[in-house]
């Protein structure tokens, strides 16, 4: 499989300072054709779990042969691995703390190395910015079809992080919020397949108490809550015109219970 000349960015770093700017301008001194998408650079500081789960629903959506660049670091310069992962359909590239790996769950992964080849690394290699000169360069050099094998050793074993899964008791679904997102709705870790022939149902999160699984935001009236399959496939609690986290205080973690009648 060849690269498609496609490179995604998800980091931490924010877009006030120059950190996301200068690992494109190393991309670009290494690929000048590549062309760069950004997921996201305002996931929260060190927050592995959200980057994971922002890579995880959007690397679906690009061309097979993309390279996804994942940077939430928090222990950059220390004996965390550098990896690249090459599946059948993209390269994923990254930090070895979690943050590639629930991208990768239902992928068939052909090989994946710990980046250790030095000759793709910037010429002066900083403890604390790996983005920009290790991260950028591999993924650069992988868009123009540079061979994963000429970066370092395979490896076995990878972090992988978990979505906490629902359980069923008594017939009903006791799940959590697992994020929360710009619009201030909650994303829970129920999926649309634990919700099958349970369209009648009851959902009940903090003291809200939704008496029916919606199609649309709009299904409820202006300021009411809604309860509804979300774009990521799993079961959102949302305010129409208003944002869920804030009104019921909400942080992840915080229970949800889908109540058959």
């Amino acid at each position: 499989m060849q690269s498609s000349g496609v490179i995604t960015l998800t980091t931490d770093f924010g877009l006030q300072g120059s950190y996301v700017a200068q690992m494109k301008g190393v991309i670009l001194m290494i690929n000048p054709d590549a062309v760069i998408v950004d997921v996201s650079h305002e996931v929260p500081p060190q927050d592995i779990k959200k980057a994971a789960f922002l890579l995880m629903t959007a690397c679906r959506f690009f061309p097979r042969g993309t390279v996804h660049l994942a940077v939430v670091d928090p222990g950059v310069g220390g004996k965390r691995k550098a990896l690249l992962v090459q599946t059948t359909d993209d390269f994923f590239i990254g930090p070895d703390n979690g943050v590639l790996s629930l991208a990768l769950n239902g992928k068939k992964i052909l090989r994946t190395i710990a980046i250790t080849n030095r000759k793709f690394f910037l010429p002066e290699v900083s403890q604390t910015f790996h983005g920009r000169d290790i991260f950028a360069p591999v993924a650069a050099y992988i868009s123009r079809g540079i061979d994963p094998a000429e970066f370092g050793k395979r490896v076995k074993r990878i972090v992988r992080l978990k979505i906490p899964r629902p359980k069923l008791v008594k017939g009903n679904v006791k799940g959590e919020v697992i994020q929360c997102d710009a619009f201030g709705n909650l994303i829970t870790n129920v999926h649309a397949k634990f919700l099958m022939g349970r369209r009648n149902c009851i959902i009940l999160a903090g003291d809200w108490k939704i008496s029916r699984l919606s199609r649309t935001y709009s299904d409820s009236p202006e300021g009411q809550p809604v309860a509804l399959i979300g774009s990521s496939g799993f079961l959102e609690v949302s305010l129409n015109r208003g944002s869920a986290r804030e009104v019921l205080n909400a942080e992840v973690g915080m229970p949800v219970l889908v109540l058959s009648r």
